[in-house]
């Protein structure tokens, strides 16, 4: 591990929520010696902790003439939804501007618990590995690779008959005839692009054989999504390693997903720093301290529920 190159590690948000400052104060916890940037905007500035902040440029030429192509062929929110695919063109964009051999990309709402560099020598030897494919979580040991994705977003949208393709089966998945690319969202992107090009991707969201898997959301988000009881998780310590136990088998997390619409439990997982609680008393004080009321109560509530449970040493 002494001999591999720190990590670099890229997170996507625009906006203030409050939970990315536990994701980069976690991140920072597991990866002492990386290079962590965040892709963002001045209202998600938090000060006292380490990492470099880049403020995304209003425009590009990309991303208008996707905003001006882009067909909604998804029943969620146009915006949410655009936007993840817009954050593409955004990371592309990013790497034109700076040189980097290889990185990782993060959605703002995975919590990193492992050192990553005794899995790089693995990673390096896919075109990209992944949680899975492009998902949340994802290490691109070619950058370029990111850039040909991104221009690829653009030949389809560009293209009449992707669209007229992908308006006929949305059409049908309306109507409740289940096939692929009945939806268009990032990821369906993802796999499209993937297959288009061959590319040969890990997916670290299945166990490896030291028992280690990068959480897809199952387990990040189960405690405040009714399956608290179901998908149990154990932590001696904030900030340490996060395992489970599923059909007889120990599961360890390089990764969690926090997934879902509140992720105010994710202090459980990771206590809290000056620079955290420092995040919450930001302009708007009277919304974010509710903000940080419910992550207080929730975040006490995840860690008696990740340190009540059982030593998992003792089922052994």
């Amino acid at each position: 591990m002494e001999n591999n190159p720190s990590p670099i590690i890229i997170f996507f948000h625009q906006g203030f929520s409050p939970y990315l400052a536990f994701s980069l104060h976690q991140a920072r916890l597991s990866q002492p010696n990386a290079r962590l940037i965040l892709l963002g905007d001045e209202s998600n500035r938090i000060g006292g902790l380490d990492y470099e902040h880049r403020v995304i440029p209003p425009t590009s030429s990309r991303r208008t003439e996707f905003l001006a192509t882009y067909r909604h062929f998804h029943p969620g929110h146009l915006e949410d939804e655009r936007r993840c695919i817009e954050r593409w063109l955004i990371l592309a964009e990013f790497l034109e501007e700076v040189s980097l051999p290889e990185f990782l990309f993060l959605d703002s709402d995975m919590l990193l618990f492992q050192d990553l560099r005794d899995y790089l020598p693995t990673w390096r030897g896919w075109d990209a590995a992944g949680a899975p494919l492009f998902y949340s979580f994802c290490f691109f040991s070619r950058p370029s690779l990111v850039i040909e994705f991104a221009d690829w977003i653009l030949r389809q949208y560009r293209d009449p008959k992707v669209m007229r393709l992908w308006e006929i089966r949305f059409q049908r998945h309306r109507e409740g005839i289940r096939q692929d690319a009945g939806i268009i969202q990032d990821m369906e992107l993802c796999r499209l692009f993937v297959e288009a090009a061959s590319l040969r991707i890990l997916d670290v969201s299945q166990v490896n054989q030291n028992g280690w898997l990068v959480d897809t959301g199952k387990w990040g988000g189960a405690f405040l999504q009714g399956r608290a009881s179901q998908d149990r998780l154990a932590q001696r310590k904030p900030g340490r390693n996060v395992e489970a136990r599923e059909w007889g088998a120990m599961l360890r997390f390089l990764a969690l997903h926090v997934q879902g619409f509140d992720k105010s439990h994710i202090s459980g997982f990771t206590g809290w720093s000056r620079a955290v609680w420092r995040a919450f008393f930001r302009p708007n004080y009277r919304k974010n301290l509710k903000y940080l009321l419910r992550y207080l109560w929730n975040g006490a509530r995840c860690r008696f529920w990740l340190s009540s449970w059982e030593k998992i040493d003792q089922e052994k």
